[in-house]
């Protein structure tokens, strides 16, 4: 069953603020591996990694995006196995998401009293099901409507894929409000809001972030990010009901190493965060590589 659930997390695959503008290409090769390269039209590269941005999918477009993150806290480390999406774009404001991230727990200090609990350990987790719909298309255009953000809203909802995970949490999801200014032609700024909640949760943590992304070139970009996690209803160790705050900083790149095909690179901190059960800052870094690949599009 563990083998399994490995392959699960191997196979199935979310995932970024920063956009790629690309010409939509024909690579034909010779012998000698020269590439000759014919623009046909051109098309949006838009990817959800390793965030998730304003833009939605074009109809009859199918992209995957996958990628793995390791975070070391509490002297171990979290390795996402892999995170995946795959997003299909139904219609030209509507995009429909199936998305999956296992867990895997490696201790870096072994306890030698209880061994069983220094192996690895993979912990599965949701199969989410989402949809991501256009609210306001409007980004950049006349400089008297600049302020007007490109809008969109996403809801999930997480499906159980072990006894264990419905009997812990049997409902998870999320709903989110994605928005996205242009402020100069290599320069936006992103800033979401949104909730997570699940059945035994009587009040939802509420996830705002915000980013700022830099286009130097069309294969080139950067960004960095703030994001945050609020728990309104947290307990500590004296049963007392409090807000667990968790606030994290970032900074990457992406590079579109093909028209349809996109790397990223990212990695940060965690600034301040009060533990449930622990009270106090507590310390964690991480760092992710991820990959975007447009796999169909209509005009093929």
């Amino acid at each position: 069953m563990k083998r399994l659930l490995l392959l699960i997390g191997l196979f199935c695959s979310i995932g970024m603020h920063a956009e790629i503008h690309l010409p939509d290409s024909l690579w034909t090769f010779n012998k000698k591996g020269e590439h000759h390269h014919a623009e046909v039209n051109e098309i949006w590269l838009s990817a959800d990694r390793p965030g998730v941005g304003s833009e939605v999918l074009g109809k009859g477009y199918i992209q995957c995006e996958t990628g793995f993150e390791v975070t070391h806290m509490f002297d171990a480390h979290f390795l996402l196995l892999p995170n995946t999406l795959f997003r299909f774009g139904v219609h030209e404001k509507i995009e429909m998401r199936l998305e999956y991230a296992g867990q895997m727990l490696i201790i870096d200090k072994p306890n030698s009293a209880i061994p069983w609990q220094n192996d690895p350990l993979y912990q599965p987790s949701y199969m989410y099901l989402g949809t991501k719909f256009q609210l306001c298309k409007l980004y950049g255009g006349e400089l008297d409507k600049k302020w007007i953000p490109r809008t969109a809203f996403l809801i999930n909802a997480g499906i159980p894929i072990t006894s264990i995970i419905a009997k812990q949490t049997p409902f998870y999801g999320g709903a989110f409000l994605l928005f996205e200014n242009e402020v100069l032609e290599w320069l936006s700024i992103s800033y979401d809001i949104g909730v997570n909640w699940s059945e035994w949760a009587p009040v939802p943590d509420i996830l705002p972030s915000v980013c700022i992304n830099f286009m130097p070139t069309d294969q080139l970009g950067l960004f960095v990010e703030a994001f945050a996690m609020f728990d309104c209803d947290a307990v500590n160790e004296q049963n007392r009901v409090y807000t667990h705050s968790d606030i994290n900083f970032d900074l990457g790149v992406t590079y579109a190493v093909h028209p349809r095909v996109q790397l990223d690179l990212y990695g940060g901190f965690n600034l301040y965060q009060t533990n449930p059960l622990i009270s106090g800052p507590k310390h964690c870094s991480f760092v992710g590589l991820g990959l975007t690949w447009l796999i169909w599009h209509p005009y093929n």
